[in-house]
């Protein structure tokens, strides 16, 4: 049994990063691997004993802020002292990277991977400054490196990303396939009639998803389709600056909350189009979902050109008028049948066998 250490932010399905590493837990041989968790926020009992179940462990670290930097650094001196078990450890926080890599690294943990998950630092200036200081310590203590992508493997690594392991944002394919069934039956669920157009989009309420000019848009294509919904997946703590936005615009009967949920599949099937004016982003899982579950997606032109897995995928300028967006997303209503795609280096069960042989090579060379 190889045990793989991965440092996280927290257990919640509420981010991206989350989502990768869980789907990638759920479809692991758990007869040949263990994915034990350390996490930076508090978690439940029940969320515990769920995943001791699996046979993982879930440690908890406090979070890392300036005040406690101190405590921080005792603590995890402390659990890789503890933890001699660990040989090989997988960061997808590059920011702390410094901080946890290193300890692992004084207590000879011998194999030590970061992950890069976007390709941008941050969406403040002052945030960017501090992040790449952090960035550029890495080679100090990481001696592997992963990616969602060869973009955000040169952004965090640069000249060392020709060595990163690249690891897609795999999903399970099969439960996103179109289902005109569970299209109906979601929609009745929701309330929404058979012809009702519906926007999507799903991701954490934060500034980097760019939430408010999603309401732009929005607000746009109700003046084309005045009987139209909004279907916004997720949580965060903008979330009520956006209900706010909405109701002041007169758009609150028109939105539809889920809050975080592990049924976007099944919501992916009740939209008409998908929506994604990141201001920054990596690979992003949720749009590959909406992709493979054949839904036209409009993206930002932000995001690398590379996400584009369907034809029916667009990238606009977040610097353009939200109508922009609203004609263009307009004009592909309705012009041809829905179906879904399949692409191999999407589907979890493939990729998850290269992470295996990743890891089985990694723990060889530890011996």
């Amino acid at each position: 049994m190889i045990r793989i250490l991965h440092v996280i932010e927290n257990l919640s399905l509420n981010n991206g990063v989350n989502s990768v590493v869980m789907n990638y837990y759920h479809h692991i041989d758990k007869n040949r691997f263990a994915f034990d968790f350390l996490v930076h926020e508090p978690i439940s009992q029940e969320a515990r004993d769920r995943f001791m179940k699996n046979g993982s462990k879930v440690y908890e670290m406090p979070a890392l802020r300036p005040s406690n930097i101190p405590r921080y650094m005792g603590d995890l001196n402390r659990f890789f002292r503890e933890h001699p078990e660990y040989k090989i450890v997988h960061g997808h926080l590059p920011n702390a990277a410094v901080f946890y890599l290193g300890a692992a690294k004084r207590f000879n943990v011998p194999v030590r991977i970061v992950h890069s998950h976007n390709d941008r630092s941050a969406d403040s200036t002052v945030k960017r400054l501090r992040n790449n200081i952090l960035n550029s310590l890495i080679p100090w203590v990481a001696n592997c490196y992963a990616a969602c992508s060869e973009n955000s493997a040169r952004f965090l690594f640069g000249k060392r990303a020709e060595n990163a392991f690249i690891l897609t944002n795999a999903i399970d394919t099969a439960k996103y396939t179109f289902s005109e069934e569970v299209r109906n039956r979601v929609r009745k669920e929701l309330n929404l009639y058979d012809k009702q157009f519906v926007l999507g989009h799903v991701g954490r309420f934060c500034l980097q998803k760019n939430h408010s000019y999603i309401i732009d848009i929005f607000k746009e294509i109700c003046t084309i389709m005045p009987d139209s919904r909004l279907l916004l997946i997720g949580d965060g703590e903008l979330r009520h600056v956006i209900e706010k936005k909405i109701g002041q615009l007169g758009l609150t009967n028109k939105v539809i909350f889920t809050g975080v949920s592990d049924r976007v599949n099944e919501y992916l099937q009740a939209m008409d189009a998908f929506v994604l004016p990141s201001l920054f982003e990596g690979f992003p899982v949720s749009a590959v979902e909406a992709q493979l579950s054949g839904l036209p997606c409009f993206l930002s032109d932000t995001i690398i050109p590379q996400a584009a897995l369907s034809h029916n995928t667009v990238f606009l300028s977040i610097k353009e008028p939200a109508y922009t967006w609203a004609e263009k997303i307009f004009a592909s209503h309705g012009s041809e049948k829905r179906q879904s795609i399949y692409i191999p280096e999407f589907d979890i069960k493939v990729q998850v066998k290269r992470l295996e042989n990743f890891y089985s090579e990694l723990f060889e060379r530890t011996k």
